[in-house]
């Protein structure tokens, strides 16, 4: 009951970030926050598809999430690069983009690392929001929506990991 649950929420969350992108991914492709929303419904998919699956070290959606805490910073970076900013707001986010590739090594084996890491991306969202020029704000807003919805679902899932010595 708790997947189906998760992955409603899942799919919940997914439709609210999407309702607050303004316009179709695919006539934007040349815009990073376009390739941000792609992915993320990739990994949407990737992971409602498995159907739960494992949550292991070294399990396919393990490796997904991780994917996504190393992956969605660069949409940032490439923010700046495509649309400008100062020298240093491009050190914050290659300093952000730092901090991510970091949790992302230590969530490989620590689950609290992997669900907060997606719960503390919403956090990282919300310091850009009306805050810099070169992040729009329905991609803040989106991604705030998302990654709340992605750390609720991969922490229910990882609550249902049997645990050693567990009976």
């Amino acid at each position: 009951m708790e997947r189906r649950s998760a992955n409603l929420l899942l799919v919940l969350a997914t439709m609210a970030a999407l309702a607050l992108v303004p316009d179709w991914p695919h006539r934007n492709l040349t815009d990073p926050n376009y390739w941000a929303v792609v992915g993320f419904l990739v990994l949407v998919f990737l992971v409602l598809a498995r159907g739960g699956g494992s949550w292991n070290p070294g399990s396919a959606n393990r490796r997904t999430i991780l994917a996504f805490l190393v992956l969605v910073p660069v949409v940032y970076v490439a923010d700046w690069v495509r649309f400008g900013g100062s020298h240093l707001e491009l050190g914050i986010q290659i300093g952000g983009l730092g901090f991510w590739v970091f949790l992302a090594v230590t969530a490989r084996r620590s689950d609290i690392a992997l669900w907060l890491g997606c719960v503390l991306h919403a956090l990282w969202d919300a310091t850009h929001f009306g805050r810099v020029s070169f992040v729009p704000e329905w991609y803040a807003a989106a991604c705030l929506a998302a990654d709340v919805g992605l750390g609720a679902f991969v922490l229910i899932h990882l609550r249902e990991i049997p645990r050693p010595g567990a009976v």
